[in-house]
């Protein structure tokens, strides 16, 4: 059987088409920038479901949509809420930190994937509902690819495997390189 799940750590990423939080309730994905526990700013939730969670980020993809000469426009960034995101103090190590931003990679990384499937294909204004239909069918490889990534690591509990993810993820932020956000 195995030990308490004391490091169990999971993604909440169902925030696909924006958020209501303000601009000081979130961080944008940069190149520079890491999480820091500071910006776990929610409440740990001790319910039952949650009782062996250490830490939540709730992460997402912001698209603002609108229509300009005959075409659906869109600004896609990556998201950090910080006033969802939370830890328990047994939680509070740098590998679950390092565990909770491949997370926030993860996302960036999809963000990416959209930005370079988006440039290659134009949606007309009046298009808005295949736009969304498409937008939300290429986001369930990014909710299937976290859950994919809790369940290699364990949940961060097998280091070895988080390391893997860590180059990963990196060397496929480097491939696409050129739809980082702007």
């Amino acid at each position: 059987m195995k030990n308490t799940l004391l490091g169990l750590v999971v993604v909440l990423t169902a925030l696909i088409w924006g958020t209501n939080a303000t601009s000081t309730d979130v961080i944008y994905w940069t190149t520079d920038y890491k999480l820091t526990w500071n910006d776990f700013e929610g409440d740990p939730n001790y319910k039952h479901d949650y009782k062996d969670i250490s830490a939540i980020t709730v992460s997402g993809i912001v698209d603002y949509r609108g229509c300009d000469e005959g075409k659906i426009i869109y600004k896609i960034k990556s998201y950090f809420e910080k006033k969802n995101s939370w830890v328990k103090l047994a939680g509070r190590n740098d590998h679950t930190l390092e565990h909770e931003q491949v997370h926030f990679d993860i996302t960036e990384l999809y963000a990416r994937k959209l930005r370079k499937e988006l440039s290659e294909r134009a949606f007309a204004c009046g298009e808005e509902l295949a736009f969304e239909t498409f937008v939300n069918d290429f986001l369930e490889g990014w909710q299937a690819l976290q859950a994919e990534y809790d369940a290699e690591t364990d949940f961060s509990n097998k280091h070895s495997a988080q390391h893997e993810w860590i180059g990963k993820v990196r060397e496929e932020l480097k491939t696409l390189e050129a739809y980082k956000s702007k």
